[in-house]
């Protein structure tokens, strides 16, 4: 199922429309399919587009001043912030999003729990290494961080993370939950649904605030990934409120 949760997003992405116009024009000899791939690309890799629609998905989310943070009886950090790079010989991990992890440390201490727990999360198709909460609790210990640091059983995605945390702490918890603001509202609305009592702590922002200048209408990868996002993230946020 997993992968297919993963595959199916593809087909109603920008680059998969542009694909599959380019495809039809192929064998349909029609140039306006061309042309409609080529506007696919434009307006999905416009700046911004990108902004607009990761303020869309983001909302209503904004960064948190710590002070505002009350304690609760669990510290949640979310999986999604590493890669392993390297080959069989040698590989390490490496962050592509450290927000999450440094969330959390700075949470526990400033006192907001005295628990940290990291997911184990992992997918099917890289299972030859660690879990990313075994090497997330390692980094955390090697920082001396204090309280108690704990890592869930391994996990694939969202749903199967809130469902592991309550093995951990009682469901009727309050718990800090720290995760992408993107992802921000999928999370919350799962956890919540185990019985959770959630506090949102959003980062690894993607919007920005930004000035409209020339540059903002040259069309750059980053905003087709933003475009991309915004559209496998609410397939994700449907599928979890249709069967959740």
């Amino acid at each position: 199922m997993i992968y297919l949760h993963k595959i199916l997003p593809f087909f109603i992405s920008p680059l998969g429309i542009i694909l599959l116009f380019l495809i039809i024009s192929l064998f349909s000899k029609k140039r306006v399919f061309v042309f409609l791939a080529f506007l696919v690309l434009l307006v999905s890799s416009n700046p911004m587009v990108g902004n607009y629609l990761m303020k869309k998905l983001e909302y209503p989310y904004q960064p948190i001043p710590m002070s505002s943070i009350k304690e609760n009886d669990a510290i949640v950090v979310l999986s999604g912030g590493l890669h392993q790079a390297g080959n069989k010989k040698y590989s390490t991990y490496e962050f592509n999003d450290p927000d999450r992890f440094f969330a959390g440390i700075d949470l526990i201490k400033n006192y907001k729990s005295d628990k940290l727990i990291f997911t184990a999360g992992q997918l099917p198709w890289s299972d030859n290494g660690l879990p990313e909460g075994y090497v997330l609790k390692d980094k955390a210990i090697s920082l001396g961080v204090p309280g108690v640091i704990l890592v869930t059983e391994k996990v694939k995605n969202t749903y199967e993370e809130s469902i592991a945390v309550t093995k951990i702490v009682p469901n009727n918890s309050s718990i800090t939950l720290v995760t992408s603001a993107f992802h921000m509202q999928r999370s919350k609305y799962l956890f919540e649904k185990q019985g959770f009592d959630v506090m949102p702590y959003p980062v690894d922002f993607k919007s920005s605030i930004q000035n409209l200048t020339i540059i903002s209408f040259l069309p750059k990868v980053e905003a087709f990934g933003k475009t991309s996002l915004y559209i496998r993230e609410n397939i994700g946020r449907l599928y979890y409120k249709l069967f959740f």
